[in-house]
């Protein structure tokens, strides 16, 4: 399955010590040019050097996007992501941000988080049920924004 990803759920795994997930579960990752630009130019990505080792294994690859679409109100690599996945039709997109998954919704694609990778790795028995549930309380400490609804839902499915 083609997977594209935005930038919050990779540096999101990076942080917690998990972006080999990624490589577990789909092979293979795609992101967009202006996302990898994006956090090689922010100093706030210590999780950096963990991205880059992906890139230079090979499974995490980047692509330009054409300009299909410009959505006011988001960042270039959101922009970019959008654009990339009408470009390739991903099975998957990975991306957080509310306002970016309700528009790549909009044209039809199956959106996912950071969230769901948690889940899935747990589901296919990659990660424990306590490493899970340990993983998303750290993903908040790490500025992971969640609701307290979504947070009780996620802990009822890792039961």
């Amino acid at each position: 399955m083609l997977v594209l990803s935005n930038s919050s759920p990779l540096v999101y795994l990076a942080k917690l010590g998990k972006l080999g997930l990624l490589r577990t579960l789909y092979n293979r990752i795609i992101v967009p040019e202006a996302v990898l630009s994006e956090l090689r130019a922010g100093t706030e990505h210590p999780e950096l050097s963990i991205l880059e080792q992906a890139v230079n294994e090979g499974w995490v690859t980047a692509k330009e996007s054409g300009m299909h679409v410009r959505a006011p109100g988001l960042g270039k690599g959101e922009i970019a992501l959008i654009n990339l996945a009408k470009d390739l039709k991903p099975g998957l997109v990975l991306v957080d941000d509310a306002s970016a998954r309700k528009i790549m919704e909009s044209f039809g694609f199956n959106v996912k988080g950071t969230l769901y990778v948690l889940l899935l790795a747990y589901k296919k028995k990659i990660i424990a049920k306590n490493e899970a549930k340990r993983l998303v309380d750290e993903l908040i400490v790490a500025g992971f924004r969640i609701s307290t609804e979504i947070y009780s839902t996620v802990m009822k499915e890792l039961e």
